[in-house]
């Protein structure tokens, strides 16, 4: 099973090569809202910033779902890195649903759940088969491919 630390630097890794489209889709939509209608207030932000967190949010799911449920199993950085999402009972590719779910998963205890966020990511240092939450609901793992 994958080390911790490696599945940490392979996700800041994916959060870097996500960086540029998304960067891109921020500019090109609600980069054009003027400076008058921007504001703090989250009831007046003006709808075009909630249309790019939108689709950005799409391309990261798009991404992990497509890349972490292939046959290799492999994003970027995971790729980078020498690790691997894997079915726990097979070994074999999760595929592009249950990578879907997983991800979905991953993200709602971040947008939603700040604490619960926290213990998903820290707790396959405890678990016996270095598992997070969101391996463990949908039979996944992450495994070392060196």
């Amino acid at each position: 099973m994958a080390e911790w630390w490696r599945r940490l630097v392979a996700f800041g890794i994916d959060m870097a090569v996500l960086a540029i489209p998304n960067s891109v889709i921020a500019s090109a939509i609600a980069g054009s809202a003027s400076a008058s209608t921007r504001a703090t207030n989250l009831a007046t932000v003006d709808p075009r910033v909630w249309e790019a967190i939108g689709l950005a949010l799409v391309v990261s799911l798009g991404y992990f779902s497509f890349l972490d449920g292939s046959v290799g199993g492999q994003t970027v950085g995971k790729r980078v890195l020498g690790i691997a999402v894997r079915d726990i009972d097979t070994g074999g590719p999760v595929g592009a649903g249950r990578a879907l779910a997983r991800r979905l998963i991953f993200f709602a205890m971040y947008l939603g759940f700040g604490v619960l966020f926290l213990v998903n990511g820290l707790s396959p240092l405890w678990d016996p088969r270095r598992q997070a939450w969101h391996d463990k609901i949908v039979g996944s793992c992450v495994v070392s491919m060196r």
